[in-house]
């Protein structure tokens, strides 16, 4: 998995979209929430679906980001990167 940092140094910065997975079975996923309110049902939910439908494995310990406007703490992100093949976040309110 390779992590790029949405904050652009420069106005020509050319990232590119991440390969397209062929499949998403078996693959275990991660989940980070911002700690805004629903963002963990939404979370749950949709974790849900891809368990159900795909066979995926939900990592049992969600992380929570301590600042809901700010990055994940130090380590959150690499950590979770080296324990799942999806990593999905959201927001709620």
């Amino acid at each position: 998995m390779q992590l790029i940092d949405p904050t652009a140094t420069n106005p020509t910065q050319d990232n590119q979209l991440a390969p397209r997975l062929g499949a998403l079975a078996n693959m275990r996923i991660g989940l980070l929430c911002n700690g805004k309110a629903n963002a963990r049902p939404l979370l749950l939910k949709t974790a849900e679906l891809f368990r159900v439908h795909d066979k995926c494995t939900v990592l049992n310990d969600m992380v929570f980001k301590t600042n809901a406007s700010a990055p994940a703490e130090d380590g959150v992100i690499a950590s979770l990167a080296a324990r799942s093949d999806i990593l999905i976040t959201a927001n709620g309110d």
